[in-house]
């Protein structure tokens, strides 16, 4: 019985080596086929497949500039190019150049109407929707619901706001330090930021007054300012015929 047993084990592993022997030919035959006759076929050469870029075509990167490129050309009036190319449609002429406003020349009415709050900075003048006196730097003009509003003179819009006190408000500049303000507008305007509008010009219509203005009724208050000091509208003002 013992002898047969140890002459299974050596069979056994006699078996065992000749299989690890035939499994280590066959990985080293593999070997040598993979390194060897077919490494022409199996191996890729990545400089050959890809194309060299053709920069022949490609122009350099320059940073010279002209001058005239890059130069702005300056302005010598406060009105300017730009306010003259957004002219707006309803300009009668558009080929008209915008007049500067000097102390020469008048004002034309904003609106047709009485003035129901007149200006006066030195002195108190009573404000009857406030019901206590106070200084008012511009004039308010009665005017119906829904009137047009025109610029007084040419110039250019430099703001458009919006508050509880002066509900909407147009600011133009006329050159020469010369600006005017139109408060009390409807929302709907009929000019924006930037843009360059002649002498009767419609900039917007009278809206109804703000609480802070409420006993006036319909209006518009109109402002001039000289150098940013605010100036009677009337000395501007054409006088009108009584």
């Amino acid at each position: 019985m013992n002898n047969n047993e140890n002459y299974d084990k050596k069979g056994f592993y006699m078996v065992l080596y000749t299989l690890a022997a035939v499994f280590l030919l066959i990985a080293f035959g593999i070997s040598i086929l993979n390194s060897g006759g077919g490494s022409d076929n199996n191996n890729v050469n990545i400089e050959e497949e890809i194309a060299p870029v053709d920069k022949s075509n490609v122009e350099k990167l320059t940073t010279e500039t002209t001058v005239e490129s890059t130069t702005a050309e300056a302005d010598t009036e406060p009105i300017t190019r730009r306010a003259l190319e957004n002219a707006p449609l309803y300009s009668t002429d558009k080929s008209a150049e915008l007049t500067l406003f000097d102390d020469t020349q008048e004002m034309i009415w904003p609106v047709s109407g009485q003035i129901v709050m007149d200006y006066s900075v030195e002195t108190g003048i009573f404000d009857r929707t406030l019901e206590q006196y106070r200084t008012n730097d511009s004039i308010c003009i009665s005017a119906p619901l829904g009137a047009d509003v025109v610029a007084a003179a040419d110039g250019t819009v430099t703001a458009v706001t919006k508050d509880k006190v002066d509900g909407v408000t147009v600011e133009l500049d006329h050159g020469n330090g010369w600006k005017t303000t139109y408060s009390q507008l409807q929302d709907n305007l009929t000019v924006s930021e930037g843009q360059a509008v002649y002498k009767g010009d419609v900039i917007g219509k009278v809206a109804k007054p703000t609480g802070y203005s409420s006993a006036l009724d319909c209006h518009l208050d109109f402002a001039v300012f000289k150098d940013d000091a605010p100036t009677d509208p009337k000395l501007i003002l054409a006088q009108l015929d009584e």
